[in-house]
Parts: structure tokens; sequence; C-alpha cells
């Protein structure tokens, strides 16, 4: 296991985690190649787009980019620095949060983007990575947070506070996934089980009650919102109309079968096809094109890095850095799963990318960002905010090391 012996001696730096690089590499080759594919008909199509059918695939190439120099940059970054940007990159995200409800970028009903200049951003993607910097810590900083009833009732108030904002937009996916991540936090740090509970529950209610509330934009339909949330259990009752989305992406994947239909040769990424075909829907391409041998692969990927992430954070010492690594993890796997579910219909209609794989960089950038400082955590497992012991770590399992090729 290599090491190097600058630093105290809870700072010895060693190899990062080559199963996580590897993964993330290999799923964001494939997302660039799955973008063109899914992107081009329509890019061609379109005057929008110039009638470039590279039009989307350049603007993913200098996403991912950026995207994989922030992310190198971040692994050499001694995680623990990150400390000090835990409380004004959280109330910074809901500052942006607040701006974008007001003065966002709208398109097709919701309002999550902000320009800034050329730049555009969606201010829920950098809420959920500094949501999880925050709890992160927080949780290790205030380790006895949890053994007070009311004190979990206060930071689930400012824990609410980004998620009600996302919600709104509307970005239910994202807020669902912030929700998911700060209840494996509290998991994670020994919360009780009644907390826990209460939590959940009175989240659902919260829901439930925000279903049967009129829409703005159906006012004369008071459940609305509950018929359109509704919709992925039949959606060929209304393949027209509300189940349209979800209707033609499981055409897309029955048309996949086992082994696909060829690459670039799926018929739902046309004009009249599965809609948000290179972004929320790039899963039901993938199925249709390189059928289940694809969706399974992509899958595996997954949960590859779900599994060297929880051992990441299970090698780490540092309760901050293991809870860190815990909600990051947490945060691109939950992502991925709530997308593939509303792919597949297994879950209501939202809109959430395919960490990596879909097309846009104000997803892509800071989930590159936040797999960055998970591969940085895997290179300090034995650091310990205010340790000063000498003894090794225990041993690592990691692939560039020579314990972890055996």
């Amino acid at each position: 296991m290599k090491k190097t012996n600058n630093g105290p001696a809870n700072q010895k730096r060693f190899a990062p985690d080559g199963w996580l690089f590897f993964i993330v590499l290999a799923l964001l080759t494939f997302g660039i190649v799955l973008v063109f594919d899914a992107s081009y008909p329509i890019a061609s199509a379109y005057g929008d787009y110039q009638n470039n059918p590279f039009f989307f695939a350049k603007r993913q190439l200098l996403s991912a980019g950026i995207g994989l120099a922030c992310f190198f940059a971040f692994s050499f970054v001694p995680y623990w620095n990150l400390r000090r940007l835990a409380l004004i990159g959280f109330v910074t995200s809901i500052v942006l949060l607040l701006v974008v409800w007001k003065l966002g970028h709208a398109s097709l009903g919701a309002r999550r983007w902000l320009a800034i200049g050329p730049l555009v951003i969606q201010p829920s993607e950098v809420a959920k990575l500094s949501l999880v910097l925050f709890l992160s810590w927080l949780l290790a900083e205030k380790q006895n947070l949890l053994k007070s009833g009311w004190k979990v009732f206060w930071l689930s108030l400012a824990v609410a506070i980004p998620l009600v904002l996302t919600e709104r937009q509307p970005d239910l996916g994202t807020a669902t996934t912030m929700f998911l991540t700060f209840l494996i936090l509290l998991i994670t740090a020994g919360a009780r089980g009644k907390y826990v509970g209460i939590i959940a529950a009175v989240s659902l209610l919260g829901v439930f009650i925000t279903l049967k509330l009129p829409s703005q934009s159906h006012p004369d339909e008071p459940n609305y919102r509950m018929k359109r949330m509704l919709t992925f259990i039949h959606p060929e009752q209304d393949k027209n109309g509300d189940g349209y989305q979800i209707w033609r992406s499981l055409v897309g994947l029955g048309n996949g079968g086992w082994t696909g239909q060829g690459l670039g040769r799926s018929n739902e990424k046309r004009p009249g096809g599965v809609p948000a075909q290179r972004t929320d829907f790039i899963f039901a391409i993938i199925g249709e094109e390189l059928g289940l041998v694809g969706t399974a692969s992509v899958l595996l990927g997954f949960l590859i890095l779900t599994v060297r992430g929880l051992s990441i954070a299970m090698r780490t010492r540092d309760p901050f850095g293991r809870y860190l690594a815990t909600g990051l993890t947490a945060m691109v796997s939950l992502q991925a799963l709530i997308n593939m579910a509303v792919v597949t219909a297994s879950a209501p209609t939202t809109g959430i990318p395919l960490p990596l794989i879909s097309y846009g960089g104000s997803s892509l950038i800071p989930t590159l960002c936040g797999l960055g400082i998970l591969l940085g955590i895997s290179r300090y497992p034995g650091y310990r905010q205010g340790a000063t012991a000498k003894e090794k770590p225990s041993r690592s399992d990691n692939f560039f090391s020579k314990e972890g090729i055996k």
C-alpha cells in the first residue's frame, strides 16, 4: 500500500481508490458517447441547434472537461479543509435557491436554472452537494446533537429549507434525493430509530398534502397533482397526455429486448419519440439500443461505485470524512436509482438526470466535484481530527495498492 511520508502521522497519503477512479471515468466516457447518440437526430432536425449533430456532444465534452478538472483538483485537496466551507456553502445554496425561485430561467413548467452571463447553473445541484457537506460537518462537530429530540427537530427544519425550495421549482426528484441522503446520514451518525421514523412520517404527510393542493396550471382540477403523480401505474390509459413520456420510455425499453437494436438504431430518440431523450430519459435510449445487457451494465457500474464509496466510508477513521463519504455515495447512488425507477415506470415521473451519463453541465460538474472529494477521502483513511497517534490505519483494499490487486 503506497504512501508518502509528508505531514503528521495521521495525515499520511495513500493511493486513491482505483476502482472508484476507473468506474467514474468509464461511466463518464459512456455518457459522452450516449449523449451524442441520443441527441444528434434532434440537433440535426432543428435550427435552434444550428442543425448541427454535434451541438449537444460538444457542450457535454466541455462540461466533462471542466468537471474532470474539478474532479482531480478535489481529489488532491485534504478533505478536512472543506469544513470551513460547510456553513457558508449551505447558506449560499439557500440564497441561490431563493433567487432562482423568483428570477430563474423557466423551461417546460419548471424554474430550476440561473443564468449568470454565459454561465448557467442549477442551484438545486449546488444545494445537494452543500447539504451533504453541511450535515457531515455538523454531525461530526456536534456528536451529541442526535441525542436530543428538540435538536433533531431544529436540524430537520434547517434541512427542510433547501428541500422545500427545491421541490417548489418543481424538482421533486432532487428533493427526494436530498431527503433520503439526510435520513441515511442520520442513521449513519446513530440517530434513534423513532426520530428517523417521525421525520419520515411527517415528510410523507407533507407530500400527501402538497399533492392534494390545487395546481396553478390546472385550477379546475383539484386532484391534478395526484393524478399526474399516479400516471406511471397505468401510462397506457393516457398515452397522449400525462402518460405520454413514460409510455414512450416503456416502448423504447421493450423494443430493446435482451441485446438491443444496436448502437445508433433507436427510434425513440428521434422527433416524436420519448421526450428528454438526452437528459432525464437517456436510460430508455440505452435500453432500446443496448437492451437488457446495456441497462444491466449501467446498473452494475453504479453498484460498483456504491460499494467502493461505502468501502471508503468504512475505512475512514475521522467522523467528518466517514459521514462525507457516506453522504456523497448516497447522493449519486440514490439519484441513479430514482432515475432508473422513473424511466422503467417503477416510480412517479419526475425530472432527474442519470449521474455522469445524462446531458447537462449543471448536473455533471457538481457530481464530478462530489466524486472528486470522495476519491480524496480514500487517500487519507487514517486521518482523525485532533489525533496525534502514530498507529497505521487499517489495511486498504485500494485497487492501486498491491494488497488490492491480489
